[in-house]
């Protein structure tokens, strides 16, 4: 069978746009499109924030420090489990499972508990959990959540460490110190010291800055 066409009838110069002759988008139509792509994508977070926070609040009611360990250790996993499925940032995640005012915190009130928890197969499972949404094409920031910087003081050879692993994983140092700051740190390899404290305490003059940015960084080094 021949599938040529033959039929007899012109074709038209405009039935098929050449790509060299479409004309250029002109910036201010550029930095419309870009604009309401961010007011749709700002949109849809907040629809996404919302969801998360009514599921939250709905889980916050099942706290109960008076259970047993077993049962908290549960409690937390599946409360994890709940917010994961709607999780629109990895920052709430972690906000509303081991943040400061999350459900492990306000279960384990005791230190000890605290700390055998954060040993138990159910906390290693939350961590990954974590890693997962972290992974995601998600957005960097929260906009329930201020961001805020440190600063670390570190001897180079360290700082040479640091990067090196950075590259090695194909990662930035900003994203693989998070990393290690989501990990819980045996307080044994915590040197003690007598020396005066030094630095700015938590919480000090300077944490109310707003427009401070919150990432965990090694001096200016960033590998991208």
């Amino acid at each position: 069978m021949n599938f040529e066409n033959n039929s007899s009838e012109p074709q038209s110069d405009n039935q098929w746009l050449n790509p060299t002759d479409a004309k250029p988008i002109s910036k201010a139509t550029s930095t419309r499109i870009r604009v309401k792509a961010a007011d749709e994508a700002g949109e849809k977070l907040a629809a996404e924030m919302k969801v998360f926070h009514s599921v939250a609040d709905e889980l916050k009611v099942k706290r109960d420090i008076s259970h047993s360990t077993e049962m908290k250790r549960k409690l937390v996993f599946e409360t994890a489990t709940e917010l994961f499925g709607v999780a629109p940032t990895w920052t709430a995640f972690y906000r509303e499972t081991l943040g400061g005012s999350g459900v492990a915190r306000a279960l384990f009130v005791d230190s000890d508990e605290a700390r055998e928890y954060e040993r138990s197969d159910e906390h290693s499972k939350i961590l990954e959990m974590l890693t997962v949404l972290r992974s995601r094409d998600l957005p960097e920031n929260d906009p329930h959540e201020q961001q805020r910087m440190i600063t670390v003081r570190i001897p180079k050879s360290l700082h040479d460490a640091i990067c090196d692993e950075a590259n090695e994983l194909s990662v930035s140092v900003n994203k693989l110190c998070i990393s290690r700051l989501l990990q819980k740190v045996d307080p044994a390899m915590i040197p003690s010291s007598s020396q005066k404290r030094r630095g700015r305490r938590p919480g000090s003059a300077g944490a109310n800055l707003a427009a401070t940015q919150e990432v965990a960084t090694l001096g200016e080094s960033e590998i991208a």
